[in-house]
């Protein structure tokens, strides 16, 4: 029978058959199933390809009334225990997840947003990466060989300085023609000393005790209590210099004209600590490159090195020099690592109070200040005649720390820092910890208003 269902019993079993007209409303509701199911993942799709946009960081968003503070500051970073192997500066903050979610959506998209400084709505770098797909095709109709993804990267621009903004945007001279260009230019010569018994000028730079830092005492691996450091150091300062730059400038030294001085037959007489500072608008990817500028502190060997220093740390910056490797007991095996995976950076700001902090940024200052941190793994180390060069890549720091940099750069100005380093102990016998070397910059300007000088090199880009 054509519209009707018969049936057959066998014992308590009982088989239904479906007539034809069931069967294709049946089928047309899997359809509409299947089609709402549908859209609904382009829905989805769509929607994750919207939140790509808030991955980007961009400074015009501050400027439209978003809080500072929310911008950067993530209350979820601040870590509660005191102990020193919790502050690292480990590459990352967590966005793994996140990031790894838009990339499997539109990889090319996702680098092109974040790596733009310029693109602030979503909106705005779809339509590019649209405009950039049409072109490429038209390319390829026409028998061209250009793809997608060069075409983007002749769209992609390059990470300039925020510095060079606002001084286009106040006819000042831009990062990239700024100040003069030198070619082996004296160390040392550009921040001046400001002595001990004088009052600090702002601009200027100063010798300290180590005492001012706390680092781990004598009974630390049991009561876990610091003390302040020893009042001597095996390297002293002797200068600062300030430089801007086009991309991260490794191994500074070999551009610079270094002082003469004594050698010492078991470390280097000379120490150069170059500080790489990133002055573009800080992003979570990108090749963490770019104009900012050098900040290079230079340290003599202590005129009573052999007296004052004691023989296992004497060892321990040899071992520091050298590269050499030590055997680390881990929780299932023993490991082989450098040694100079211990070397820490400590910045203790002085007058925190007159940086106009914020609530959130006060907090941030209180959990980080003179907390000393792994620098591993952004250092390098070089080597040359009698001296020893450590650059330090802020450019390769957690994004949370790049932002909280980025924040407060231009209100350095009115801050007055100790920096130093030290190697940390990882033996009962090698304590009390000890400052490697130390300095104060007093109220430095960190914003190049043109002031700054650009070190001449054969690779350099005009």
């Amino acid at each position: 029978m054509g519209g009707c269902m018969s049936s057959r019993s066998c014992g308590k079993s009982r088989v239904s058959d479906v007539s034809v007209g069931e069967r294709v409303h049946l089928d047309f509701d899997m359809a509409l199933v299947d089609a709402a199911a549908n859209t609904n993942r382009r829905r989805e799709l769509t929607n994750r390809r919207i939140h790509v946009a808030p991955l980007q960081w961009n400074p015009g968003q501050i400027d439209e009334g978003t809080c500072q503070e929310d911008v950067w500051f993530d209350s979820f970073s601040i870590l509660e225990s005191d102990s020193d192997a919790d502050y690292t500066s480990t590459h990352g903050d967590g966005f793994t997840g996140i990031i790894s979610q838009a990339q499997a959506v539109q990889p090319e998209s996702a680098s092109h947003l974040v790596d733009s400084s310029v693109c602030g709505k979503c909106i705005g770098c779809f339509d590019s990466y649209a405009k950039a797909e049409r072109h490429a095709q038209e390319n390829r109709d026409e028998g061209g060989s250009l793809s997608l993804t060069s075409s983007l990267q002749k769209k992609k621009l390059k990470r300039k300085s925020c510095d060079a903004q606002e001084s286009t945007d106040c006819r000042k001279p831009s990062i990239s023609t700024a100040g003069r260009s030198v070619h082996r230019p004296p160390a040392g010569s550009l921040v001046p000393r400001c002595s001990k018994d004088e009052k600090p000028t702002a601009g200027s730079w100063s010798e300290i005790s180590p005492s001012v830092f706390k680092l781990r005492g004598e009974n630390y691996f049991r009561d876990k209590r610091k003390c302040p450091a020893a009042g001597c150091s095996p390297y002293v300062p002797i200068g600062v210099d300030l430089y801007v730059c086009s991309r991260k400038m490794q191994h500074i030294a070999q551009q610079l004209d270094l002082p003469s001085v004594k050698p010492h037959e078991k470390v280097p007489s000379l120490l150069i600590v170059n500080v790489q500072i990133p002055t573009y608008p800080t992003s979570m990817l990108g090749e963490n490159d770019g104009e900012g500028m050098s900040l290079v502190l230079y340290f003599q060997l202590n005129e009573n090195f052999d007296a004052e220093i004691s023989r296992s740390y004497q060892d321990s910056i040899k071992s520091l020099v050298e590269d050499k490797m030590e055997m680390i007991k881990g929780f299932a095996r023993e490991s082989l690592v450098p040694f100079r995976e211990r070397l820490k950076i400590v910045v203790r700001a002085v007058n925190p109070e007159d940086l106009q902090l914020g609530s959130a940024e006060r907090k941030l200052v209180q959990a980080y200040n003179e907390k000393p941190v792994l620098s591993r793994p952004q250092h390098s180390f070089f080597q040359g005649p009698n001296y020893f060069e450590i650059d330090l890549d802020i450019h390769r720091f957690s994004f949370i720390s790049r932002k909280g940099l980025e924040a407060f750069r231009e209100r350095l100005k009115n801050g007055i820092l100790d920096l130093g380093l030290t190697i940390q102990a990882q033996k009962p016998e090698e304590l009390p910890e000890k400052i490697l070397c130390c300095v104060r910059l007093n109220k430095i300007d960190f914003i190049n208003h043109g002031q700054m000088p650009r070190i001449a090199t054969a690779d350099d880009e005009y």
